[in-house]
């Protein structure tokens, strides 16, 4: 096993805190240090120069702590795999692991309950226009029908602690509503849904909704089990108060889990 280190999980927004939460339910007891980036959000409306030197600055900032980068935001995973294609960005770290490695793996996992359904996958704008998603789903797996669909204001909602459910938010539409209704199985394809799960399986029971970053913990190498859990929180930009994730975060991961 390598060297016990915190995991460095980053993303744009709060959503990553999923990826640390599915984590540690999995058994893993790695501290963990969390990047809510807010100062580089939205990153889907950002060029490819813009959005690759986000890239580097997540891979520089990982490896003054530890060994290994989760990528949480799906944005930049996609984003981050075909920089790959062309050239793969230096790193010193042993490992990264982004939502779409998380996406490939859950696909081989849930391949019986992907077969011959009806598939929706939801997330940003950037996220559900790219085919990287279902080209990977539809390679995979025998008679799906995959369909995605941008679900933007219900993540910025999510991520900026706002109202999604009340009466007049557009966070929910009626045709996301219909699309989800409509479907066999959602794959919560941004980081921030997993947050609300719960609730999305309350508000439409009849679908199974799968969360990629339950793969994760398999695809880390292991690691030496730590005694504790210590989450090291650093927030950006000026979106949201670090105090009001630093309270989330709290709330969301437990009593177990020792923030700073």
């Amino acid at each position: 096993m390598s060297e016990s280190k915190p995991v460095f999980i980053a993303d744009s927004c709060i959503g990553g805190l999923s990826v640390v939460n599915a984590l540690w339910r999995s058994g893993r007891s790695d501290d963990a240090i969390f990047l809510a980036d807010y100062a580089v959000n939205p990153l889907g409306v950002k060029s490819d120069a813009a959005i690759a030197t986000v890239v580097n600055d997540w891979l520089g900032l990982a490896e003054q702590h530890t060994n290994a980068l989760v990528i949480a935001c799906n944005t930049l995973s996609i984003r981050y795999h075909q920089l790959l294609r062309a050239s793969a960005p230096p790193s010193r770290l042993q490992q990264v692991v982004s939502m779409v490695d998380c996406f490939s793996a859950m696909v081989k996992a849930e391949a019986d309950r992907l077969a011959n359904r009806k598939v929706l996958i939801i997330g940003t704008a950037f996220t559900a226009s790219q085919a990287v998603y279902p080209e990977i789903l539809s390679t995979a797996i025998p008679g799906v029908r995959v369909d995605s669909m941008a679900a933007t204001a219900l993540e910025r909602a999510i991520a900026r602690f706002e109202p999604w459910e009340s009466v007049g938010s557009s966070a929910l539409s009626d045709d996301l509503r219909r699309a989800i209704k409509n479907s066999d199985v959602v794959v919560l394809a941004c980081t921030c849904f997993p947050l609300v799960r719960a609730r999305l399986e309350f508000l439409f029971p009849q679908v199974l909704f799968l969360d990629p970053a339950e793969t994760c913990a398999d695809l880390l190498n292991k690691s030496t089990p730590n005694q504790g859990r210590t989450l090291q929180l650093k927030v950006t930009g000026n979106t949201v108060a670090p105090a009001r994730v630093t309270e989330f975060a709290k709330s969301y991961l437990g009593d177990a889990c020792r923030v700073s």
